[in-house]
């Protein structure tokens, strides 16, 4: 009978997760503070997020050290995966909020804005980001997604007094949440043929299958997953979004959006392809060379004629997921030698592209400051 049946939860290895742990307690610290005395000095919560990322990214840091070469850690039931891919892209993305963290404090003072809640979003876009990277179930991934989008979606409409930043929120909230809707049929899909959603599993699942068989119905999984992945990374042609968002939001939750948001959707996008879909790859390859091609030209030579500082950001941003994707193409087929460095190609390029554009556009939030941000101005 079901009544004498006992629910056994999954083990917890509580250090293995500090470093979530960590920005979790301090996305609600900060939240709750912000809610209570909304008077406390602006500098106190970029304070508290900067020592609660330097914290996590020391964490992170020494997982990677006790992590041995090769060696992966299912967590939470096999949920989450602990692997140097996963913490590597983690680092990255905690060190990009503790940079962001320290110009957004200018930026509102020059704004005339407060703004606490912003620092809790920062945070809690985090913790969704590092729940994609990490995760080894579609669903999981799904809800560290939307946990990332839905900061995003606030963080972007946060400037009271622009009224772009209000019409870029909804206009990225509507448009993520079609992309999300096509992500989470796709994984129906992709389940109702492999019958989990687990990576591994899926993986095992479609080897078994008969040649032929459910082709459609895993081509039809395979599209629309790769449908929300491209709006997530902005490649080509699921890219209009991207340069209307970027030129509205406040320039550096844009900062926050192209490196965090990039790093975080294409090391899911790495993770999904190449371990639960990677029996598939001659199906979904061509498509992949298909969009890293037309996403670098476009993304380029669009960028060439734009007169807005942001604008130009945003298509060079394009361009740069054109040029990110060319590494997972290399990384496609295990008989590929270079199918290790196509990986690692990805992992250097997204390090060290989080940290330039998070310069680059500091450097844009001075120049809107001070007027328009056009390049004929």
């Amino acid at each position: 009978m079901l009544a004498a049946q006992s629910f056994v939860g999954p083990a917890i290895d509580w250090y293995r997760l500090s470093n979530i742990l960590v920005i979790l307690g301090g996305a609600l610290v900060l939240l709750l503070v912000g809610s209570l005395t909304p008077k406390w000095p602006r500098g106190m919560y970029a304070l508290g997020t900067t020592v609660t990322t330097g914290a996590s990214a020391v964490l992170t840091a020494l997982l990677w050290r006790d992590l041995g070469d090769g060696q992966s850690i299912s967590l939470v039931g096999n949920a989450l995966t602990l692997d140097h891919f996963g913490l590597l892209s983690t680092f990255v993305m905690t060190v990009s909020v503790l940079l962001v963290s320290l110009v957004v404090n200018d930026h509102l003072e020059r704004e005339g804005e407060d703004g606490p809640e912003v620092y809790g979003l920062m945070l809690s876009a985090l913790i969704g980001g590092i729940i994609m990277v990490l995760a080894n179930d579609l669903l999981v991934l799904f809800l560290g997604l939307e946990t990332l989008s839905l900061a995003f979606y606030l963080m972007v409409a946060s400037s009271r007094k622009r009224s772009t930043s209000g019409e870029a929120g909804l206009k990225y909230f509507i448009l993520g949440g079609f992309a999300s809707a096509f992500f989470l049929y796709g994984i129906a899909l992709i389940f109702g043929v492999a019958g989990s959603t687990n990576l591994p599993k899926v993986a095992d699942g479609l080897a078994r299958l008969n040649v032929g068989s459910s082709d459609s119905m895993i081509l039809a999984g395979v599209a629309l997953l790769l449908v929300g992945f491209a709006f997530k990374v902005s490649l080509v042609p699921f890219h209009v979004w991207t340069p209307d968002v970027y030129q509205g939001a406040p320039t550096p939750i844009t900062a926050l959006m192209a490196s965090v948001g990039k790093v975080a959707a294409f090391s899911a996008l790495a993770r999904v392809f190449l371990t639960g879909l990677s029996g598939r790859a001659d199906d979904w390859a061509p498509a992949i060379y298909a969009l890293a091609v037309v996403t670098l030209v476009v993304g380029s030579v669009v960028a060439v004629v734009q007169t807005d500082v942001k604008r130009m950001l945003a298509y060079s941003s394009i361009s740069h997921a054109g040029f990110i994707l060319v590494g997972l193409e290399a990384a496609t087929h295990s008989s590929n030698p270079d199918a290790v460095l196509g990986l690692s190609s990805i992992s250097s390029y997204l390090f060290i592209y989080s940290l330039l554009v998070i310069g680059t556009f500091a450097v844009a939030s001075a120049v809107v400051s001070e007027g328009e941000a056009t390049l004929d101005s």
